[in-house]
């Protein structure tokens, strides 16, 4: 269908007169068919179809069209014509759409819906860091998106800060320090640390430089503990930085969220209450899922620096709480192959005996 280019304006004043309105159209349109109702003037031609509506009875009517020229005595009505050979310029239709517009609220909840969408796209809002990729060197070869544990934490957040506030600005920090840890391979790119001197201690244990933790991994960086070997059912110095994220990846198919329930202290030294949880929907170390919330509840105390980068974390909280959700799964019957070459099912007893 070919679309006209040319403004077309018609004006009357109160009342509306609408065999006024008929027979104007009549002398000046010709040809070209139209319809007028108490609200909407509607102008069409074999070209393509243009309409208005103002909720007044005192309009403005403009039609915006392609390239074929009307015949009849249109020419009489035109204030402006465009031909092809560049994109079309909106200025005069947009300066009268922002003076004449009667419902602004819909207009803005639109432009604004089209703004988030794109942040969305760009970026995530939890982990401002991702703002800022330049060159970064990925894990994964490529920058983490976050989708699923974003709207878990969405739907299982138990405090909602105001934005802009300590709460939610230590809790985004966190969420962006686990992310780093997670997905970045040198420390040069973090932006969260203070790289010469940041230390993570856990439960009181020996601190872990930068360095240490990255090798580690996060997983395994919380979770060594000091208990003697035998009674220890996830061994972290056994597992590597892929295994163990693998480990949780799978248990925990819809991530870990991380919520801040308190804040009891500002910078430079700020201490929390923290809630990790997840659901126990994939496998883990031989144990079936429940498709249960595990979660645990801890203490931490966060030293930054003057640019907000953090120099000392520690972390306090109990293991157990998490491993009992985890191993609460009953056991996976393993299939082991005899000399004899029959099949065995063999199950797991309690994970402390082995």
């Amino acid at each position: 269908m070919h679309m006209w280019r040319h403004m077309v304006i018609v004006s009357m004043n109160d009342p509306l007169d609408n065999q006024f309105v008929h027979e104007q159209c009549r002398s000046q349109l010709g040809s070209v068919a139209y319809a007028v109702t108490n609200l909407e003037l509607t102008i069409s031609s074999s070209h393509g179809v243009a309409l208005s509506h103002k909720p007044s009875r005192k309009f403005t009517k403009m039609a915006s069209s392609a390239d074929a020229p009307l015949e009849s005595g249109l020419s009489s009505l035109r204030l402006a014509a465009d031909k092809y050979g560049g994109p079309p310029i909106f200025d005069t239709v947009n300066k009268l759409f922002e003076e004449g517009r009667t419902h602004r609220q819909l207009s803005l909840t639109l432009s604004t819906s089209k703004a988030n969408m794109a942040t969305r796209e760009e970026r995530d809002k939890y982990r401002s860091v991702l703002n800022d990729v330049g060159e970064v060197q990925w894990r994964y070869g490529h920058p983490p998106a976050f989708d699923l544990v974003n709207q878990l934490f969405e739907e299982g957040q138990t405090k909602v800060w105001p934005e802009g506030s300590l709460e939610e600005t230590v809790q985004n920090a966190i969420k962006s320090w686990e992310m780093e840890f997670s997905h970045k391979i040198r420390l040069q790119d973090f932006k969260t640390i203070n790289p010469d001197k940041f230390k993570l201690f856990v439960n009181g244990r020996e601190g872990l430089s930068a360095e240490e933790t990255l090798r580690l991994g996060s997983y395994n960086a919380l979770l060594k503990t000091s208990l003697p070997g035998e009674f220890q059912y996830y061994k972290p110095e056994e597992e590597s930085f892929e295994s163990s994220h693998d480990a949780f990846r799978s248990a925990l198919p819809r991530g870990f969220a991380f919520e801040i329930l308190s804040v009891y202290s500002g910078p430079p030294n700020i201490a929390f209450k923290f809630r990790h949880w997840g659901y126990f929907e994939g496998d883990f170390k031989s144990h079936a899922p429940t498709g249960e919330m595990v979660q645990f509840l801890g203490l931490g105390v966060l030293k930054v620096d003057e640019l907000l980068r953090a120099e000392e974390i520690e972390i306090y909280y109990d293991p157990g709480e998490l491993f009992g959700g985890l191993l609460k799964g009953p056991p996976i019957l393993e299939t082991k192959t005899t000399d004899s070459g029959d099949n065995t099912a063999e199950k797991h007893g309690c994970p402390f005996t082995h």
